[in-house]
């Protein structure tokens, strides 16, 4: 037995080992792609370049080219670059960088972003033309009989709501159409709405698109773009209480188990139990029991744990979280009954929506920065290159398409994070050549280097704590 446990850890470790190095990998062909975008603009205009890199740190193959160029592949599988001659400072050769055209130099610059969203735009062409376009669906209702039948503040008609089963294309609002392609697309369609509040919303049912008029259940008031779960409650999907078991607790439940009711022996069956949302709610049931009652904790419709309160229970305050210790409950979150499906649209639509989407992965990357700066969202929000990592390499595990998805997702990140006027960044970059182009003479070739240097450290600096945050 312990051979075989021995066996599925290191076979684990070694999918898991596979994961992290095809997001390496993904992250290089990204990085590459964009220097060979730096390459290829820079060769046409005759700048010269004296080595492109694959990787950074010491050169573990270097190779002069007829050209002159050397082409190296270096020790760290962690960037990598195009080395202009006379980047940084001023140099007697015509060819050098900065004795270039400054509109040269622009194009220059801004074809390594260029390249990155052209790739991750054909990367979520193929992915939307394969599998067709990600779309949200509601499971459970929060009028549906089978979960939440017996709600009165939910008691709106089925032809007002999203029925199960139902996945939501778009969603029109006074006029204004938003189509959903991501989650955070409902909190554009729906934020500063009010309860009672009626959208059109268009749907894909029983393989059919219909649009129906929606009555919202709840105001939604979003103060960044991780609040999505109000936009979920005013579309009505249901929800439930998540659990999350301590390790080696006596406990009646498993590590993600729903816990929806809890009834007893004059409420035994699921319609009499009585519904709970939240750890309070929990404690509120429990806090006239006594010890040796049975209860009921149900976990499906169809599912229960029977459980009978143990002689320290009468020592337990009864208060929200000292019952979830008590039962053994490390966390408990509020998980939506959601599902996807994914939906083919026909190719030209395809090619529609494959710009407006990377045109909202790029929305979403600049106001996520927006709100960091204003602090609607704390650091704990982002990550730097090993949580980077980390994600994606989850994510590939999934399989292809979301391997598709996230290699899209990185390569629209690097494309409008670099264009971005920080110092460092090619978008900085820019500005010091516009601002050349119009003074007629440059800024001072070492102030330059220097702001660039400084910024370089912040923004290294920055991804080590937020990356030091995540783990914390």
């Amino acid at each position: 037995m312990l051979n075989n446990l021995l066996g599925s850890g290191f076979a684990s470790a070694m999918q898991t080992a596979l994961y992290v190095l095809l997001a390496i990998l993904m992250l290089m062909v990204m990085i590459t792609v964009h220097e060979l975008g730096h390459y290829i603009v820079g060769k046409i205009f005759k700048f010269k370049i004296n080595e492109f890199s694959i990787g950074m740190g010491p050169a573990v193959f270097k190779k002069k080219l007829k050209s002159g160029e050397f082409f190296s592949i270096r020790l760290l599988p962690l960037g990598g670059f195009c080395a202009f001659e006379g980047e940084d400072d001023d140099k007697d050769d015509p060819n050098a960088f900065n004795n270039k055209k400054p509109w040269q130099r622009i194009l220059v610059l801004v074809a390594g972003a260029t390249m990155n969203y052209i790739l991750a735009l054909i990367i979520i062409f193929v992915m939307m033309f394969s599998y067709g376009q990600t779309t949200i669906g509601v499971k459970y209702p929060r009028y549906d009989a089978a979960i939440y039948g017996e709600e009165i503040e939910t008691q709106i008609p089925a032809d007002k709501s999203i029925n199960a089963g139902e996945y939501v294309l778009s969603i029109t609002k006074n006029g204004k159409k938003t189509d959903v392609i991501m989650t955070v697309d409902l909190i554009t369609a729906l934020n500063h709405s009010k309860r009672g509040e009626k959208v059109v919303v268009e749907l894909v049912s029983g393989g059919e698109k219909v649009k129906r008029e929606i009555i919202l259940r709840s105001d939604v008031e979003c103060k960044n773009l991780t609040e999505v779960t109000k936009a979920y409650d005013a579309l009505g999907v249901g929800y439930a209480m998540q659990l999350k078991v301590k390790e080696g607790a006596k406990t009646p439940f498993k590590d993600g188990d729903f816990l929806i009711k809890i009834g007893d022996y004059s409420n035994s069956s699921y319609s009499q139990a009585t519904f709970v949302y939240t750890p309070e709610d929990v404690a509120k049931v429990l806090e006239s029991k006594q010890y040796g009652d049975t209860l009921y904790f149900w976990t499906s419709k169809d599912e229960k744990y029977v459980y009978y309160l143990p002689y320290d229970w009468k020592y337990v305050e009864k208060t929200g979280e000292s019952v979830m210790d008590f039962l053994g409950i490390e966390e408990s979150g509020r998980s939506y009954y959601l599902q996807t499906a994914d939906i083919r649209l026909g190719f030209f639509t395809t090619i529609g929506h494959s710009f407006e989407y990377s045109f909202k992965i790029g929305g979403t990357v600049l106001r996520t920065l927006g709100q960091l700066l204003t602090g609607k969202l704390g650091l704990n929000a982002v990550g730097g290159t090993i949580t980077t990592i980390k994600t994606t390499s989850e994510v590939i595990s999934y399989g292809l398409k979301y391997a598709l998805e996230i290699m899209a997702f990185i390569g629209v990140n690097l494309a409008v994070f670099n264009l971005l006027p920080i110092p460092a960044l090619d978008g900085a970059r820019v500005v010091f050549c516009i601002i050349e182009w119009i003074r007629k003479k440059p800024v001072s070739r070492k102030a330059e280097a220097i702001i660039h240097g400084v910024g370089l450290i912040v923004i290294l600096g920055f991804a080590i704590l937020v990356d030091i945050l995540q783990f914390i």
